[in-house]
């Protein structure tokens, strides 16, 4: 009974703060400063390993797929590649990277701001803790988090495309290929997969700066916390992702 009011408290925490952040989005200039320093370090920082992870699982997304029908027909290999990165597989991917990546880092440098007395003098400054550090984290997450997946689904659908170009055992023609995908991936889809951005975008920075605000006992707290905000962030990216794919069902 204790874990599930532990749980229950921690999401309470997490949408209070959320609403906070909201509620704190400015557009002067101190703020656009801080919002593209963070719109660096979870944009363009992460670009290069997100293009790795989705050049890869568009390869093998590829070849398992290849494997399966080859008694059948190769001809929807176009279909499964583009759905499966613009719907699910794009936007899940740089979800569980950011929270990863950029999350752990977020709870981490905020948990040792908490230990460490330094939200304290901020406090003692005149300077509210959630405008100067957790605003900025959430715009730039949420606002990059749905061109990172626009980016992973290129270039997970062009590594399909370079297996089949290259690969002998695939009877298909990269025109084909293409040319199915189109046919079947439509404007609709994509906006799934970029609506799923945004969400996620602002799940992995907002339950690590909750975590990390609230941390307690010295190093130890801070590995606890920045452990945890990760784990929470990928399970509350997997629910959000099962609501919105039941909300959208058949509108696409």
């Amino acid at each position: 009974m204790s874990s599930v009011l532990q749980v229950l408290q921690r999401l309470g925490e997490a949408v209070l703060l959320y609403g906070r952040a909201v509620a704190a989005i400015r557009l002067r200039a101190r703020d656009r400063q801080r919002i593209v320093a963070q719109l660096a370090r979870v944009g363009s920082d992460t670009l290069p390993i997100a293009a790795l992870l989705a050049l890869f699982i568009g390869m093998v997304l590829v070849v398992q797929s290849a494997d399966q029908l080859r008694d059948i027909s190769q001809s929807v290999l176009g279909p499964i590649v583009g759905l499966a990165m613009t719907k699910e597989i794009g936007p899940v991917m740089m979800g569980f990277l950011l929270a990863g990546r950029v999350g752990s880092a977020m709870a981490a440098e905020l948990g040792a701001m908490a230990v460490y007395d330094e939200l304290a003098a901020l406090r003692t400054m005149d300077i509210d803790p959630v405008r100067f550090l957790v605003m900025p984290r959430l715009v730039a997450a949420t606002v990059t988090m749905p061109v990172l997946v626009l980016y992973a689904d290129f270039v997970g659908i062009a590594g399909g495309a370079l297996v089949v170009a290259i690969d002998p055992a695939i009877d298909l023609a990269v025109s084909e290929y293409f040319a199915r995908l189109l046919e079947w991936v439509h404007l609709g889809d994509i906006l799934v997969g970029l609506l799923k951005g945004a969400v996620f975008g602002m799940v992995a920075s907002i339950v690590p700066c909750a975590f990390g605000l609230t941390t307690r006992g010295g190093a130890e707290g801070i590995a606890s916390s920045t452990t945890a905000a990760v784990v929470w962030s990928f399970v509350l990216i997997v629910l959000f992702d099962l609501v919105i794919v039941r909300m959208t069902f058949g509108l696409t």
